[in-house]
């Protein structure tokens, strides 16, 4: 998927007011979605920059709300998290835990995010996924809406986690507002909520592709697909 391809998509087809770009180990695309949105006559939704970042272990994690000056080249990869997390908080970003608890893709599992909130760099752990477009992300949802509400207690995310078009706005996150910064004090103070859109299909041959890029490709090169955040404040 191009930056404006999804742009397009996005501005024609869905009802988002804001939508973050996190693309795997890298940040030109949310940089170009960014810098296209500032365009005169843009008529789409914000654009956060953001980016989903490797990190040891093949743990995921993801950084939203940097602010210019941006940085200008991915985070490295395969370092601890506690690091990464440090390393987006030092650009001004928040840290948001992707897909939790998938089996399918890397992912932080629950003694990750117990360890990571209870450190010193666990107040920059601000969101996590409970209603997460990823493969098998619906079965997960109650179990870690259920940990998250009793344990963890993070401002809820609802994302797409899209690979292909048709699949942004399937999850979405409701917020009083419709700004990015109405979206990030929501999300600093934990009024927000996952959602889950409409349900769409993709073959399953693209699925297997998506999971083999997640384990065996994508962390291993510089260049991968993109996944979305959609941020939509309906309700």
């Amino acid at each position: 998927m191009s930056v404006e391809s999804v742009l397009q998509h996005v501005s024609s087809s869905c009802q988002l007011d804001v939508i973050a770009f996190t693309d795997h180990d890298q940040i030109g695309g949310a940089l170009d979605a960014f810098r296209r949105s500032c365009e005169p006559g843009y008529i789409g939704p914000s654009v956060v920059v953001g980016i989903e970042t490797t990190t040891k272990c093949l743990r995921h994690v993801v950084g939203l709300f940097f602010r210019p000056p941006f940085p200008e080249v991915p985070f490295p990869k395969f370092e601890a998290l506690a690091r990464t997390v440090s390393r987006i908080a030092g650009f001004g970003g928040i840290v948001v835990v992707p897909h939790p608890m998938s089996m399918l893709v890397p992912s932080l599992h629950e003694e990750d995010i117990d360890r990571i909130i209870s450190s010193a760099v666990g107040p920059h752990v601000v969101g996590i996924e409970v209603a997460s477009g990823v493969i098998g992300g619906r079965r997960n949802a109650s179990d870690i809406r259920a940990k998250n509400s009793s344990r963890w207690r993070l401002a809820e995310i609802g994302a797409s986690d899209a690979h292909h078009l048709p699949q942004v706005g399937t999850a979405f996150t409701w917020f009083p507002g419709t700004t990015i910064a109405d979206l990030e004090a929501a999300l600093l103070s934990r009024r927000t909520k996952a959602v889950w859109g409409d349900t769409v299909t993709i073959p399953i041959a693209a699925h297997f592709r998506q999971v083999w890029r997640a384990w065996a490709v994508s962390p291993f090169r510089g260049r991968t697909w993109s996944t979305l955040t959609e941020l939509d404040p309906r309700g």
